[in-house]
């Protein structure tokens, strides 16, 4: 084997020593370029190693840049481009795709050109989404402009299809929706019998990720004919992945009766272990769960299938389904009631999907084991919500830029139509010039037809002006309606729905008692939901356009509820603050923050520290707001570790406003809370003279 392949590389060696007239190779009595010997060797070849392939490569790209045939010469950079990345090899990868993306966009050639971004697309597609979504979208530009052979028509529709599985993987679903459905319009076009039952199959994933399995299981039935219609090589892989995904789908949507049955006859298929061993372990898994969701009771019978599985996909080194069984093996004991076994089979699913970076498995193993270990539910909790919305965020951001690349490739096509239209409007003139010796008819002909020209150009510009107004007042309508939207959810969120989960647990602790205590804690709760119920009202009122007035006056919103606080409790309140300061200039997030905070803390005052006076004071130090409410009451064990929904609401607004908090509280001086707030741009003397800053806060 090994003199093999030596003299075939001293073969090819001396065909790369010929000449470029000379530059010919003979394979099997047939006359064939070197170049493309070389390539097919380096990308098909099992019994050469890497190093020799990449000499191979190396080789034909340098004949390749020597080639005089500029046509013939992009082609052969995209056959080296694609060979370097199926062996891996980034930085001659890089190397060939860069120089291909110059001359092929140098030489008006879209097919190379796109070639260029579809290979750049695939480099990035499991690493940088975005970017790979974008070369996708410029290489279905590119075909679409493109003079395509008849066995390559349908190239356009292959990105269609992988921008939807670029968007899809990120789960911009409606974004991929659109993109599946254009893919499947074109293969229809060009009867794309295999590639419609992927792009169908495609589509019934996007619909179980929106949660319309109906639906999924409609695009999974349209599946079905294609696959009869495909390579034969291909049938068994179409048939097998078919059967799963409509089994998967009527797991997900609780259907377990039918998911079990298909899982079943999925198993039983004839060679699925010889030809998809991974897959198998995946069924196994799939159908003990499903006979478990369904009510099977023979626990150590579903345990003993997924460990089977396990024990398959660890043979295989596939970790990432790990995460999944265990999941599963920790649901099935916690029913057979084994908690121990339970946990520690939630704790190793954890460890599983944070190493294997499934991050989906660790939002559902986190999940459950909030229920599984009640001791440590909250901070369980914590850490689902903050990976949840970790997740939330970097999708968002990814789809974001989905978007900004539509747009801004939108509007370079926009810019291309015009550069056309000026081009011909260009050419028009010229053309009048040329044609002003004809005649003086022809001379009048002409100007008419330039000044209609011009003015189509000029309704065309007013038009587009006004569509971009129309569209920037438009986002500015829907941002107002956000960020109220999300104040309004916040304050709900924050101050009331918190406090009712305090008052529900008290509630069900007091549900089995009748004693005299319990009926006090009862009617103490009564007055804090009939409070709840005030706050409610006043933050219906505030989103009428009265109520909104009235919050713009800071001063004047602390000192009515002051007011209503002296009134309703006979306590005396004192209030005060600089009058040179400009406070309605404050930042919106810490005017409604400081407001919360002091109706809160007026609230404890009240009702806990049996206090004749209270003041509550403002002041200014360099670029801190200094917010000081004491009272002169009994005071409390500030040293206490438990805390209660109120101060837990102070020290989130607080956190909120990248503030300080200090509470100093002692039987005989009362309780003071002291906030010191950074970052306030101070307004003194001419408010109105200096620029409003920037910034803008969480709340």
């Amino acid at each position: 084997m090994k003199l093999g392949i030596c003299i075939l590389i001293i073969t090819l060696f001396c065909l790369g020593c010929t000449s470029p007239t000379d530059n010919k190779a003979i394979a099997n009595g047939v006359p064939q370029d070197s170049i493309s010997l070389w390539i097919d060797w380096a990308k098909d070849s099992a019994g050469l190693e890497l190093s020799d392939k990449q000499i191979l490569l190396q080789k034909a790209y340098t004949r390749t840049l020597e080639l005089p045939d500029k046509v013939a010469r992009t082609e052969k950079l995209a056959d080296i481009s694609y060979a370097n990345l199926v062996l891996g090899d980034s930085v001659h990868f890089k190397k060939a795709n860069s120089t291909l993306l110059q001359l092929s966009k140098k030489n008006d050639d879209f097919k190379s050109h796109g070639m260029a971004h579809w290979d750049l697309a695939d480099f990035h597609k499991r690493s940088q989404p975005d970017s790979a979504y974008y070369h996708y979208r410029e290489a279905y530009i590119l075909f679409s402009k493109a003079d395509l052979e008849e066995r390559i028509k349908d190239y356009p529709a292959r990105m269609l299809y992988s921008m939807a599985s670029v968007k899809e993987d990120v789960k911009d679903y409606v974004g991929a929706e659109k993109d599946a459905i254009q893919a499947i319009e074109l293969y229809k076009e060009y009867n794309s019998q295999e590639r419609l039952f992927n792009s169908y199959d495609l589509l019934a994933v996007i619909q179980n990720g929106l949660g319309k399995f109906d639906k999924a299981l409609e695009y999974h039935e349209k599946s079905v004919p294609y696959i009869k219609a495909a390579n034969p090589r291909k049938q068994f892989e179409f048939k097998i992945r078919n059967l799963n995904n409509v089994a998967g789908t009527h797991l997900r949507s609780g259907n377990y009766e039918e998911a079990s049955e298909l899982f079943a006859l999925l198993s039983k298929e004839d060679s699925l272990f010889q030809k998809e061993p991974r897959l198998f372990a995946k069924v196994l898994t799939s159908k003990a769960y499903s006979d478990f969701k369904k009510g099977d009771t023979n626990y150590d019978n579903i345990l003993a299938q997924i460990e089977y599985s396990s024990n398959i996909s660890d043979s295989l080194g596939a970790r990432y389904e790990l995460a999944r069984n265990l999941q599963y093996t920790a649901e099935v004991f916690a029913k057979s009631g084994d908690t121990a076994q339970a946990l520690k089979s939630g704790y190793r699913a954890i460890q599983i999907a944070a190493e294997t970076e499934n991050y989906d498995r660790l939002l559902t193993s986190l999940k459950l084991l909030t229920t599984l270990d009640k001791p440590n539910g909250a901070t369980h909790a914590k850490a689902y919500f903050d990976l949840s919305e970790q997740l939330q965020l970097q999708e968002r951001n990814v789809q974001d830029k989905f978007a900004r690349i539509q747009m801004e490739t939108d509007e370079i096509i926009e810019q291309n139509e015009f550069l056309e239209r000026r081009t011909a409007w260009l050419a028009g003139i010229t053309l009048g010039i040329v044609l002003l010796g004809i005649g003086l008819f022809v001379i009048i002909s002409q100007r008419i037809s330039n000044q209609k020209l011009k003015f189509k150009q000029k309704q065309q510009e007013s038009n587009q002006e006004i569509y971009n107004l129309m569209l920037a007042q438009h986002g500015k309508v829907e941002e107002g309606k956000k960020t109220e939207q999300k104040r309004v959810s916040e304050e709900l969120h924050d101050g009331i729905l918190g406090q009712m989960l305090g008052i529900r647990l008290v509630l069900s602790g007091l549900n089995e008692r009748n004693d005299s205590a319990a009926v006090a804690q009862r009617e103490e709760l009564i007055v804090k939901l009939q409070e709840l119920e005030e706050e409610i009202r006043t933050i219906s009122h505030e989103l009428s356009a009265s109520a909104y007035e009235k919050v713009h006056n800071f001063i004047i919103s602390i000192k009515e509820l002051i007011q209503d606080k002296e009134r309703a409790s006979g306590i005396t309140v004192h209030f005060t603050y600089e009058e040179d300061f400009e406070w309605d200039q404050l930042n919106g997030d810490i005017k409604i923050n400081t407001y919360r905070i002091i109706q809160e803390t007026l609230q404890n005052s009240i009702k806990h520290a049996k206090c004749k006076t209270i003041r509550v004071s403002f002041t200014l130090d360099k670029n801190l707001l200094h917010l000081e409410i004491a009272d002169d009451g009994i005071g409390f064990d500030n040293s206490r570790g438990k805390k209660g929904i109120g101060l837990k609401n102070i020290t989130s607004r607080v956190e909120k406003m990248h503030a300080n908090l200090e509470i100093n509280s002692t039987p005989t001086t009362g309780t003071t809370v002291v906030i010191k707030i950074p970052n306030v741009d101070l307004y003194k003397q001419n408010p109105k003279a200096k620029s409003l800053r920037n910034t803008v806060l969480e709340a």
